[in-house]
């Protein structure tokens, strides 16, 4: 059961959407809507009903100069967010937060990254195959293990898994290890020898489409503006969801679990209280 305005937070993530396609447009960096993102562009011209999130994926061309592009022209009540901007960030892909505000799970509310509301922004990895190949893949498990060295610590890896024997590695060795790895990873292949785009699915670069799917773009309504999307998206969706145009059932239509939302008050707040709380129940 969620205890904020899930249409007031739709409202919010769609400001920073418009953020997103203004920069992108203005620099003719190419973006789509992606998974429940383009689900609700589709299908509900607009968020699904219950979703309360939104998810972007670019090329990973585009990507990346798009973080260029974030790092001079960004609107100050946001943030870029990735390993670099963040020490304490742990997913491979990027986020767009909106500062001042708290989008949480309740048990990493003590964890020193920045927590705003935000967009979720995946690279899709030109690659050859459909899947890894063997020295990729062992690149992509350095990736995983060493980028979540500060989250274990923090938590026993509790929110995604425990590992103790990062406990070994200090952690300026594990961010060289994860950079270099992440590196050499994204920068295997050109664009122009592979037939597959790789994105984030469970797992890093998991889940492949043929590169056919991403070659156009068009736009599409979302709320009240137009927003890109992949020309085939019929074909990506239908691969992965199935009949995507069909409803779920009610039990499957839900949120992220259980996360603390504030449109008006920063993620920092919620630390500070908490640490009040703490202090007050060990003075009794």
């Amino acid at each position: 059961m969620r205890d904020f305005d899930l249409r007031a937070l739709q409202l919010k993530e769609l400001e920073c959407l418009k953020e997103i396609d203004r920069l992108c447009r203005k620099h003719k960096i190419e973006y789509f809507l992606s998974w429940g993102s383009a689900i609700g562009a589709i299908r509900h011209k607009g968020f699904i009903p219950w979703d309360d999130d939104i998810d972007v994926s670019m090329k990973m061309d585009d990507y990346l100069r798009f973080k260029e592009v974030c790092a001079q022209e960004l609107d100050a009540k946001y943030f870029y967010q990735d390993w670099e901007s963040d020490p304490y960030y742990y997913s491979s892909w990027a986020k767009i937060r909106i500062n001042d505000t708290t989008s949480v799970m309740a048990d990493m509310v003590d964890y020193p990254t920045h927590n705003g509301i935000c967009i979720d922004i995946f690279p899709l990895l030109p690659y050859p195959y459909a899947k890894l190949d063997k020295r990729d893949a062992w690149l992509a498990k350095l990736v995983t293990f060493f980028s979540s060295k500060r989250l274990n610590e923090y938590h026993l890896g509790k929110y995604f898994y425990e590992n103790d024997k990062l406990k070994y590695f200090p952690s300026a060795f594990c961010d060289f290890v994860r950079d270099h790895a992440y590196a050499k990873l994204i920068h295997s292949h050109k664009h122009e020898e592979c037939n597959y785009y790789l994105c984030n699915g469970c797992h890093i670069y998991d889940v492949s489409f043929p590169k056919a799917i991403y070659e156009e773009s068009i736009e599409v309504p979302f709320e009240d503006a137009m927003f890109m999307i992949n020309k085939e998206y019929d074909a990506c969706l239908r691969s992965y969801y199935g009949d995507y145009m069909q409803l779920p059932p009610m039990e499957q239509r839900g949120g992220h679990g259980n996360i603390l939302v504030d449109l008006e008050r920063d993620y920092k707040t919620y630390r500070s209280e908490r640490s009040s709380h703490a202090n007050e129940k060990s003075a009794l």
